[in-house]
């Protein structure tokens, strides 16, 4: 591997049009063990029993780029715990530890209160106990300090270290729809409330934001490459809230999160599951650098996309979320159908991880069609 960051760079400069590989996730870290060896994964995959570190330990530094080299990832995130997930773990999400272990599951807390539950074979997890239960208790919400420096020990040196690796260096940021559901606020409620009590949300949104806003900056400070956040804003058929609701509560966010970046020389990647087409113009206004995952079965056409909004957008995904059920011969099909499509110019990503029941072999395989990709 070599020329990672001038092939990124030409990409999004639009002087070339390479295709780049990133593997999203793995499901879990038993996943990633499994498929990439033990010598290829970061100590940091779980949560420490104490809240996450600032930077990732030093004798992880060298395993993180080994992660990089073994996914075929162009890129390596700075601080704890942001290998496994895109858009997870480091100082600019809230801060994670371990609570209980077991064979099937695990359980953490974040800073704010909230807890996580994943349970293994088969996947999942989900978010609970979360600090705000009606809007009476925003007053009495207490985030920790974006601005207390030694959230960000390390994080330059370390940023360093992956750039002279030849790696695209990103940091994690807490989304803002997604950073109110997963850390302070239920979901279903949350959806409610945008409409019931939109004065409660816009408080709390505002919290989540001055939070995100400061941790980013005191982040490009450090020299990233790349702000990466998550706010999956689409089912497999349309939007999870309306076009208006997203651009009355969360555009004037994401906007000032693009502008802060490119003020920086940085780029801003955005992850947004679903169908979210509706809002493709806003979010180019917005000034998003990179949006992934763009799946296919959920009616976002990357040929298409790029037509409309690659002058200033370049896309990544459309590995849709069936392709791992193909077998060899069709996967190597659908890539090389994309890029006849496209003509090349984006970044090719799996749409929702890779799957715990995925066999050595077929990942192996996978790994051999993204390099013939890369180097054709």
């Amino acid at each position: 591997m070599s020329n990672e960051r001038e092939l990124f760079f030409q990409l999004m400069k639009r002087k070339a049009k390479p295709v780049l590989p990133w593997i999203m996730s793995f499901f879990n870290e038993k996943t990633a063990e499994k498929l990439l060896g033990n010598e290829n994964v970061p100590h940091d995959l779980v949560p420490n029993w104490d809240y996450n570190a600032r930077c990732s330990d030093k004798d992880d530094w060298e395993r993180k780029v080994n992660y990089s080299r073994a996914c075929g990832n162009f890129t390596a995130g700075v601080g704890w715990g942001t290998c496994i997930s895109f858009g997870h773990g480091g100082p600019g999400e809230f801060r994670e530890k371990m609570i209980e272990t077991g064979e099937n599951l695990r359980r953490s807390e974040f800073e704010t209160g909230t807890k996580k539950e994943v349970h293994y074979n088969p996947h999942f997890y989900h978010h609970y106990n979360h600090p705000i239960k009606e809007p009476g208790d925003l007053a009495n919400l207490s985030l920790p300090d974006p601005n207390d420096l030694s959230r960000y020990e390390g994080i330059a040196e370390e940023t360093a270290f992956y750039k002279k690796n030849d790696l695209v260096v990103y940091a994690n940021l807490n989304g803002f729809f997604s950073g109110l559901h997963y850390f302070l606020y239920p979901y279903d409620m949350l959806l409610a409330d945008l409409l019931l009590e939109p004065d409660f949300i816009r408080e709390m949104l505002n919290k989540v934001g001055e939070f995100n806003i400061a941790a980013a900056e005191n982040i490009l400070k450090c020299g990233v490459d790349m702000i990466t956040f998550c706010d999956d804003l689409g089912s497999g058929t349309s939007m999870l809230i309306s076009p208006g609701l997203y651009r009355d509560f969360f555009f004037p966010w994401h906007k000032k999160l693009a502008d802060l970046c490119h003020k920086y020389g940085a780029y801003l990647h955005m992850h947004s599951h679903g169908n979210i087409n509706k809002i493709m113009d806003d979010i180019y206004e917005a000034g998003v650098d990179i949006l992934n995952p763009c799946d296919t079965t959920d009616g976002m056409d990357m040929p298409s996309l790029m037509k409309k909004y690659g002058d200033r957008i370049i896309f990544a995904g459309n590995i849709n979320k069936f392709f791992f059920a193909m077998d060899a011969k069709s996967q190597k099909e659908y890539i090389d159908n994309l890029i006849k499509e496209t003509g090349g110019g984006f970044i090719l990503m799996d749409a929702c991880g890779i799957p715990e029941n995925l066999s050595p072999q077929a990942f192996s395989q996978f790994c051999r069609i993204l390099e013939a990709v890369k180097t054709a």
